[in-house]
């Protein structure tokens, strides 16, 4: 008789984690962690109770999971947009263009990173994500000024200086579409790169405000 074949996470269990931490995302940027339940959870993601302690121990390391692997797979996309981009205006473009093109996840992530600054324990995992988060955003710009000023393309400035002033605004563009709550984010990204762009000194082939 021959050996019965090991069991492969597959795909399909990797599905089904998947859309658990999907829906715990879209639930714990929509409420307070303290209010959301495993049942909230399964319930949106269309899965049996069961199923969330296969692939989780309960609903803290479901939370930790589910927002470390968003703000990783942000911080990838942020890193492969770098690979493409030689020019620090062309990078500096596109990475405007990337906040406006994910702005629904981002939107979520901002929310979530914003209610677990409140006070309560918190995971060491999570808070090493965030900071990764924010290093990864600091690196981008300061990197990209700092590129821009060598080539003459910038005046110059202090590039540290300049990408906390912008990191700390789109934070705001954030926070000002959830007390409006107005998820149409480009007119204030398209606003602030203006900003920037003065700042810089740097004249833009294009106003793309208007």
């Amino acid at each position: 008789m021959g050996s019965t074949p090991l069991k492969r996470p597959g795909a399909r269990g990797y599905d089904r984690a998947e859309s658990l931490m999907t829906a715990a995302i879209d639930l714990f940027s929509e409420c307070d962690y303290s209010s959301v339940t495993i049942h909230d959870i399964t319930e949106r993601a269309g899965v049996t109770h069961s199923l969330v302690y296969y692939h989780f121990k309960n609903k803290e390391e479901l939370f930790d999971r589910a927002v470390t692997n968003l703000i990783e797979k942000t911080i990838k996309g942020y890193q492969e947009s770098r690979k493409f981009h030689y020019n620090p205006v062309e990078l500096i473009e596109d990475w405007f263009s990337s906040n406006i093109r994910f702005s629904k996840e981002l939107r979520k992530l901002v929310k979530i990173m914003f209610d677990y600054s409140k006070p309560r324990h918190g995971s060491p995992s999570v808070a090493a994500a965030i900071n990764n988060f924010y290093e990864e955003e600091y690196r981008i710009l300061a990197d990209s000024v700092r590129q821009g000023i060598a080539l003459g393309h910038f005046r110059k400035v202090d590039p540290l200086q300049v990408a906390s002033f912008v990191s700390t605004h789109i934070d705001g563009i954030f926070y000002d579409s959830f007390i409006r709550n107005d998820k149409d984010i480009a007119h204030a990204m398209s606003d602030l790169k203006w900003v920037l762009w003065t700042v810089l000194g740097y004249k833009a082939k294009k106003d793309n405000r208007k």
